[in-house]
């Protein structure tokens, strides 16, 4: 499985909306900002994620974006799948008809077992554990609202 840019961003974006869980909502800009992504792409990104009922939107001089649900109630799995919609291994996978082997495949077996694993683990983490296991390293560094220039 390969992550794409759209979930790279996606999680980045979700993640600095989720660490303000509770707060103001996050303008587009702030998240532009501080995770240098242009403010068009993002706004594609953001839209899918809204759209996946993963975060709401709020319109005005205050407006921006806040998670939907509690941190520890959306897991990585979710993002992935609202985000990129090629997310098994092989295409036959999901559709044993897509290769003319499938019937006697000696490894599609591997890939099938590969491929559920990988989903479990995903749905296995939280946002809330991302943050948690980010901050207990000192790798979170999303820039606080403060920091970022209001429009």
């Amino acid at each position: 499985m390969k992550v794409n840019t759209r979930v790279r961003y996606g999680l980045r974006s979700i993640l600095q909306i989720a660490d303000n869980y509770g707060g103001d909502p996050v303008p587009i800009s702030a998240i532009s900002e501080s995770q240098e992504i242009s403010n068009k792409y993002l706004e594609q990104v953001v839209g899918t994620l809204r759209k996946a009922g993963l975060i709401l939107s709020r319109k005005g001089v205050h407006g921006g974006y806040t998670l939907a649900r509690d941190p520890q109630d959306v897991n990585l799995w979710e993002i992935i799948t609202a985000l990129d919609n090629q997310t098994v291994l092989v295409d036959c996978v999901d559709d044993p008809e897509a290769c003319e082997r499938s019937e006697d495949c000696l490894t599609r077996s591997i890939w099938v077992l590969l491929s559920s694993r990988l989903q479990e683990f995903w749905q296995s983490y939280t946002l809330a554990d991302l943050l948690k296991t980010m901050r207990e390293s000192g790798d979170l560094d999303l820039q606080q609202l403060s920091d970022i220039k209001k429009p």
